[in-house]
């Protein structure tokens, strides 16, 4: 039995399995099945052979004596003897750790070839190959040298005919030479060396072969092996390390040894730089691992793999300020102005990289609320600047993360004075100063448009322009799509100290949608609300850099106030020095409650603001669950909603009012059947012990009875109050119970009227949104569509073209009977009488169709009383009929000729 597999696992002859085993596996990384079939195959019956050695080594032993008896070796030849010793010599050279990798020694070994004969060396250099293939952790530098001294590859095709391609993949893997200086490593110990070469070609392959995750599971491992000091090994094995993400504080250190040598080209000191910077950031040195990148960053060096880093940094250490870093890294070409007719491709755009990465955010509820609502905004194609207060209101000039957030947001809705801000600022911290130099990068394209751009200097040239009828030009009109209508809202939604007239020529030609920032401006200023203070001059912006931000912020406040009033009102409480309000500002009283008020939620804070102007009716509109939202949206009124606001948040905001008020309020909640107990206690609370609320409360709930003229002055019964309760009546009666175009503008403006009592504006809403509710009734009613000539239906309605039509039948019949009688001598009464009853029919169906059609063809008393009154008006020719269904079914159908006039 041949004992050459003890060599091939590279241990001395044993017993002991454990240590056969660790072998094994020591090797296998170097026989892989796939790379090298032949040598795995050698390797694991070499494995085989040791275990039945260790297994039963006095039989192993005894077979290898029995098969040298069974077959006599023949002598052995002078050539051969001296082929040995040379096959000796190497395999000697190869087992000392002392000389295996020492060039001079081979060399010595490759000098011995001149005391042999030619026809020995001739015979033996085959057996030198195999030898060096078989044996592991051999340096293939030195066999370079075996190699092109024995001139293997040249005469590889001519000895090894069926072999060649094994043995000339070996000779070019040798042509790579070592993956290390093997010459660093220790010369007093073999197994030393060989384990450190199993680990670095093992670590090597996993690199270039498997996932990062299988590097980073084994370099993970503990082991002992020796590194040698070789500067470009030590480069590629730090890179192994990097790459898996995996810490070495040994690494690091030699990294900044060699920048500090810097005896290196500049390309090896930028690697080391990379290396010491990741080692920096996975060791968790936060200010060294930061300068490593930014000084990688400025070197022009590695800068995507850079800003990678930075981020990831970022979101370590300085979690809070990384949406703030993607929007500052976000990097859109802008074309200049002046080099191309699409002028979109000279304004900057957020691009797909940027909105990728905001969307990506992981943990986005784990951030603060204003930096959700930055996140929200950017990632809006909106980007409305209401979603950003909250953020801006905080940015008092002290905190330095707000501020940087302030010039990120002002990129978009900045003007040119916050825009050259953005130019100006400077901060010693280094990371800060990263993003802001990108930020003013930012900021230089923004004012390149904003400055030059020719639509935009044309919109604000008609913006600006003294003539109060100037007209909006049709290209910057948004309701006519106007080709250049988006470069004056990019402009618009930058906000501006602009004049008077400006806000005029916006609020005569723009919707407030259409507006952008300048909305709430031109809404109070217009109307007489509440006019903004005019700008700080450069001379107290010199002398106070941050004047203008106060400015512009207080303008801010006033938007918040009116959009978001419990969130400012939370903001202002904590917040209570931010911001000096003029004893003068029409929102003094306001934010006093705000600051000061005794309240610990919406409810109370709700209840604590009197609606006793314009202003804080036009702030509560915005009020959560406020009465004067569902005011001034009673479309979106549900009833059973609105009886739990009564009941609840409404109480103290309800109580004391005028009591025929509530009394007219609670009958128009609570209309229905099964409330009517409810309704009942309800009023009796409100009239107590008082007989005369008691006797007007009880006309109202069963006949809506008017009360006496005395109560009517004592209780402020108005006019407005009276007509109230004449809808209510009606529209609560049943789903036909509707009003006409000219009730619900009176509702409508009783509604909207700051001057009215809260409570009748509440009415008036409810009552419009039981109209509608009605309206929606009566068109769900499958009701036959009316046809002027319809005139036998007597449920049917007519316009007043079909009305003086069937008018114009009677007179016909009548006309028709007259001649007939003069003419032909018919005087018959029986005919006269037939004639007359068929004109007087047909002119009652006239007559009521035309009043179905304005809605007054109910009850039939009614009707006839209305024919009495109206005719004397001639009024069933000009009242115009009600545009939407009503009972009767929809209005007559125009024709062709009707709907184009």
């Amino acid at each position: 039995m041949s004992t050459n597999f003890w060599q091939l696992l590279g241990i001395e002859k044993t017993t002991d399995t454990t240590v056969i085993r660790q072998a094994y596996r020591a090797k296998l990384p170097s026989y892989h099945p796939e790379t090298d079939p032949d040598g795995f195959k050698a390797l694991r019956e070499a494995y085989e052979s040791a275990m039945n050695y260790a297994n039963s080594p006095k039989t192993a032993v005894d077979e290898t004596a029995q098969k040298s008896e069974e077959k006599e070796a023949p002598p052995l030849t002078e050539e051969q003897i001296k082929a040995n010793e040379i096959c000796d010599a190497y395999q000697a050279l190869l087992e000392d750790p002392l000389r295996c990798y020492n060039i001079d020694e081979w060399q010595k070994f490759i000098g011995s070839f001149y005391d042999y004969p030619m026809t020995v060396i001739d015979s033996v250099k085959w057996r030198l190959l195999e030898l060096s293939y078989e044996t592991t952790n051999i340096s293939e530098s030195c066999v370079k040298i075996l190699a092109d001294n024995l001139r293997w590859r040249q005469q590889l095709m001519t000895q090894f005919t069926d072999e060649f391609e094994k043995y000339d993949n070996y000779l070019n893997h040798i042509d790579r030479g070592d993956v290390f200086d093997y010459t660093c490593l220790p010369t007093t110990n073999k197994i030393l060396q060989n384990t450190t070469i199993d680990y670095i070609y093992y670590t090597k392959w996993l690199f270039w072969e498997r996932r990062s995750e299988d590097v980073y599971a084994f370099l993970s491992q503990d082991t002992v092996i020796y590194l040698p000091n070789d500067k470009k090994f030590m480069l590629e094995f730090s890179h192994w390390y990097s790459t898996a993400s995996l810490k070495n504080q040994s690494i690091l250190d030699y990294a900044l040894k060699c920048i500090a040598e810097g005896d290196e080209d500049e390309n090896i000191i930028i690697e080391w730089k990379y290396i010491a910077a990741i080692q920096y950031t996975l060791l968790e040195y936060k200010q060294n691992a930061l300068q490593a990148w930014l000084e990688l960053y400025y070197s022009g060096h590695y800068q995507q793999k850079a800003e990678s880093w930075i981020a990831g940094w970022c979101v370590y250490f300085e979690k809070n300020y990384f949406p703030l870093l993607v929007m500052a890294l976000n990097n859109s070409y802008c074309v200049a102005v002046d080099k191309t007719e699409n002028y979109l491709h000279t304004i900057p755009q957020i691009t797909v990289t940027t909105t990728a990465r905001l969307a990506g955010l992981e943990d986005i509820d784990e951030y603060p609320k204003e930096i959700v609502d930055f996140v929200n905004w950017a990632l809006n194609t909106n980007w409305n600047y209401k979603q950003v207060l909250s953020i801006l209101l905080r940015d008092d000039g002290n905190n330095r993360l707000y501020r940087l957030y302030r010039h990120a947001i002002m990129l978009r809705h900045g003007n040119e004075r916050l825009l050259q801000e953005i130019l100006d600022e400077q901060s010693d911290d280094p990371f800060e100063q990263f993003i802001l130099q990108h930020l003013q990068r930012q900021a230089r394209q923004h004012l390149a448009w904003l400055t030059e751009l020719p639509p935009v200097q044309e919109f604000k040239t008609w913006l600006f322009d003294n003539n109060e009828n100037a007209q909006l030009p049709p290209q910057f009109d948004p309701d006519e799509n106007g080709k250049l209508a988006l470069y004056a809202s990019l402009w618009l939604d930058r906000f501006n100290d602009i004049p008077d007239i400006a806000k005029s020529h916006l609020y005569q030609s723009f919707s407030y949608s259409n507006m952008k920032m300048f909305d709430w401006v031109t809404y109070l200023k217009c109307n007489d609300y509440y006019q903004l203070p005019k700008s700080p001059d450069l001379s107290v912006i010199a002398n106070n850099k941050e004047a203008y931000w106060q400015w512009y912020r207080c303008y801010l406040l006033v938007i918040a106030i009116y959009c978001e009033p419990t969130e400012t009102a939370k903001f202002l409480r904590q917040e209570n020095n931010t911001f000096i309000i003029d004893e003068n500002n029409p929102f003094k009283p306001l934010i006093e409650i705000f600051k000061h008020g005794n309240w610990q939620n919406e409810t109370e804070l709700y209840n604590l603001i009197n609606n006793d102007s314009v202003l804080n009716n036009n702030v509560l509109i915005n009020y959560p669950n406020s009465i004067e939202w569902f005011i001034y949206e009673p479309h979106l009124i549900d009833f059973d909603d609105i009886e739990q606001k009564m009941e609840h948040t409404w109480t103290q905001k309800l109580a004391n009012r005028n009591p025929i008020y509530l009394m007219l309020l609670y009958i128009i909640v609570l209309n229905k059947p099964e409330q009517k107990n409810k309704l009942d206690t309800i009023l009796q609370d409100i009239t107590g012990d008082n007989k005369e609320l008691i006797k007007i409360a009880k006309n109202l709930q069963d006949k809506w009875i008017t009360p006496s003229s005395d109560s009517k002055k004592k209780y402020n019964y108005t006019k407005q109050v009276d007509t109230i309760k004449t809808l209510a009546e009606r529209c609560l009666s049943n789903y036909y119970g509707i009003c006409d175009n000219n009730e619900l503008e009176m509702l409508d403006e009783l509604k909207n009227s700051c001057d009215n009592d809260l409570v009748l504006r509440l009415c008036a809403a409810l009552l419009m949104a039981k109209n509608r509710e009605n309206q929606q009734k009566l068109e769900s009613q499958p009701l036959p569509k009316n046809k002027w000539w319809q005139f036998w239906r007597w449920k049917g309605r007519t316009n007043i073209k079909g009305f003086i039509i069937q008018l114009c039948c009677s007179f016909i019949v009548l006309g028709l009977m007259t001649v007939l009688n003069n003419n032909f001598e018919l005087n018959s009464p029986t005919f006269s009488m037939i004639c007359y009853s068929i004109a007087v029919a047909n002119t009652v169906f006239a007559l009521k169709r035309r009043f179905n059609d304005i809605d007054r063809g109910e009850p039939l008393i009614g009707f006839v009383a209305e024919i009495l009154v109206f005719s004397l008006f001639f009024a069933p020719f000009w009242v115009s009929g009600i545009k939407h269904t009503n009972r009767f079914g929809p209005p007559v159908e125009k024709t062709a000729k009707e709907k184009e006039k």
